[in-house]
């Protein structure tokens, strides 16, 4: 007797529906673009339990025929394509009639629908994949979608699940994009009983800021590129704004949300070392193409996508991003700039010069008679540097800043670095300095890191900064369930310095800021940290140690910042009295050094 034989309708529908529906996001994702392909310009959503209790989705499209309601939980039923060349030339985002009949082999369903040009609409209840009863109910414009009791019939999948919290995250994560995507629609979200958010119909820019929160308006900037009849368009974060995870980065094909598994290598490439190690940047991309020219179906969720040449798209990716930061001044320059052009408060006690918040704090800058007689009077403090003809900077008689008595009452330098002069700056990178060991090549970013983050870490330990209530509070624009989250947090963050207070929906007041943040940098170190504690165990967190990493970041030289002989000399000064001169917060060197024996060899002299 033979052994193989058919399996059973209702299986079948099950096992499909173990590779459609993932999660309740999952069910979220196929109902929504059912709404957007039935011309909706307004979809409800609302979740019960993480959606094990109840999902419901409610759209104004054109609705779904009394007659067709008995297909559409059929498999391979759909109004989408009719022959193979359609799949060729999608606009749908839903066409291979497996989402309802999946959906309804592992949960009770009712749909309700209307269309335009009758009096009454239809309802009809779906248990075990059948239609048990139908009816006429009053007339509305739409589809009204609800799903009850999910995988109640398959409890092994509910196993597998995250806990409810965690399933609601990836819901509204899943609602979001999908809004995302579509601005021209407006999409309202409701979790057990509460709105998650509301958009109405809005332009992409306001459509991101409306999600992703305010904070990000003056931190984008757009990008538009076309060749060949595709179009890019969307935008990317400033170098100076930033998270330290992929979560902010979103693309987009003709609308629909995928994951590009070249993009990540490209924005990083693309940004170079404009960002610090460790932080990812916003984008928000949408890659508008022939429809010919991108394969939809070739994943079981169309997560991903393929493009009959991957080289021109990632060429246009890389072009697009690369044109936008090459026309952009880094915030961190001007601003560099700024700090430079300041003098600092001091005040000569015994002929002993005591410096304000010292180097790469807040007010950081240089003021006449600083470094005695180094500094001529309107000598301009930032200029190109040039090692040719040089004589060498001597670093005899620079100070060592003001934080030096949190070292302790044994000030000595760090035996492996003791430099004497330096030659100026190589690349808009790296210093060339001379010590009685060798040459030197330092880092500029790095080292300043290194500085910023030993002194910053030392305030924190010891409690040797300031917290200081603001005039005017600094708004933090967040959706409400980032903001709740922040605020259970508002103690670590009060010993930090920081004071945070609930205003209304996503939107947190910060009242007090500590010393150590840079004035203006308040809102991005903040967000970055709490970026950092997000992608972290509670376990992990080293609240001063992290916070240290924040404000270095922020606050340190980057590449091609060209700052004067004084400034160069202060921070080979400072790095000479660092715990550890030779490595930055993550890791990366901050020097390398080639001693006189290396050199003698090189040139073969011994």
């Amino acid at each position: 007797m033979g052994i193989i034989h058919s399996l059973s309708p209702e299986l079948i529908n099950q096992i499909a529906a173990g590779e459609v529906i993932e999660s309740t996001h999952s069910i979220l994702k196929e109902l929504i673009e059912n709404s957007i392909d039935a011309g909706a310009t307004k979809i409800e959503i609302a979740t019960e339990a993480a959606g094990l209790g109840r999902i419901l989705v409610s759209d104004n499209g054109h609705g779904i025929a009394k007659e067709d309601l008995p297909l559409a939980i059929k498999r391979y039923a759909t109004s989408k394509i009719q022959t193979f060349h359609d799949l060729e030339h999608l606009f749908s985002f839903g066409f291979r009639g497996e989402a309802l009949a999946s959906i309804a082999s592992v949960a009770r369903l009712v749909i309700e629908s209307g269309t335009e040009g009758n009096r009454t609409s239809n309802r009809v209840v779906i248990e075990e994949g059948q239609i048990v009863s139908e009816e006429e109910i009053p007339f509305f414009q739409g589809t009204k979608i609800e799903i009850k009791d999910l995988f109640y019939n398959t409890p092994v999948r509910r196993k597998f699940l995250k806990t409810e919290s965690g399933e609601e995250k990836k819901n509204r994560t899943r609602v979001q994009t999908m809004a995302l995507g579509e601005p021209n629609i407006s999409f309202r979200y409701v979790q057990n009983g509460k709105e998650v958010f509301h958009v109405q119909a809005e332009e992409p820019l306001e459509r991101v800021l409306s999600i992703y929160g305010e904070n990000l308006r003056d931190h984008l900037l757009p990008v538009h590129s076309s060749r060949n009849g595709m179009t890019l368009r969307g935008f990317i974060s400033h170098p100076d704004f930033y998270k330290s995870s992929r979560t902010g980065q979103f693309f987009f094909v003709n609308n629909r949300s995928v994951e590009l598994k070249f993009s990540a290598q490209i924005l990083k490439r693309c940004y170079g070392e404009l960002l610090p190690s460790g932080a990812f940047p916003y984008a928000f991309l949408f890659f508008d193409l022939p429809r010919e020219f991108v394969d939809v179906n070739v994943h079981p969720q169309k997560k991903e996508v393929r493009f009959l040449s991957e080289e021109t798209i990632t060429g246009m990716l890389f072009q697009g991003i690369t044109e936008v930061l090459r026309t952009s001044t880094p915030v961190e320059f001007l601003e560099m700039r700024r700090r430079l052009s300041m003098p600092i408060p001091y005040e000569n006690r015994g002929g002993e010069t005591s410096f304000g918040s010292g180097f790469g704090g807040p007010g950081f800058g240089v003021g006449q008679g600083m470094f005695g007689n180094l500094q001529k009077e309107g000598e301009s403090l930032i200029g190109p540097s040039s090692i040719e003809g040089r004589q060498g900077f001597s670093l005899e008689g620079i100070g060592a800043g003001t934080n030096l008595h949190l070292l302790g009452e044994n000030l000595t330098k760090h035996h492996l670095f003791v430099p004497k002069k330096h030659y100026g700056v190589i690349f808009e990178t790296f210093i060339l300095a001379e010590a009685e060991d060798g040459l030197y090549i330092i880092d500029q970013h790095t080292a300043h890191e290194r500085i910023r983050y030993e002194e910053v870490l030392r305030d924190l330990k010891s409690k040797a900064y300031k917290s200081q209530s603001l005039l005017t509070p600094i708004r933090l624009e967040l959706t409400k369930e980032e903001a709740e989250e922040m605020l259970l947090e508002a103690q670590r963050f009060r010993e930090l310095g920081i004071t945070l207070e609930p205003f209304s929906g996503g939107t947190i007041l910060i009242r007090e800021v500590p010393s150590y943040i840079d004035p203006g940098k308040e809102t991005e170190t903040i967000l970055d940290l709490w970026e950092r504690f997000k992608s972290k165990d509670p376990e992990e967190r080293e609240l001063y140690d992290e916070m240290a990493k924040c404000v270095a970041c922020r606050s340190a030289i980057k590449k091609g910042d060209q700052v004067s002989d004084p400034i160069i000399g202060e921070l080979l000064q400072r790095l000479s009295y660092c715990e550890n001169p030779s490595l930055c917060p993550h890791g990366r060197p901050t020097l390398i050094k080639l001693t006189r024996k290396d050199l003698e060899t090189m040139f073969h002299r011994i």
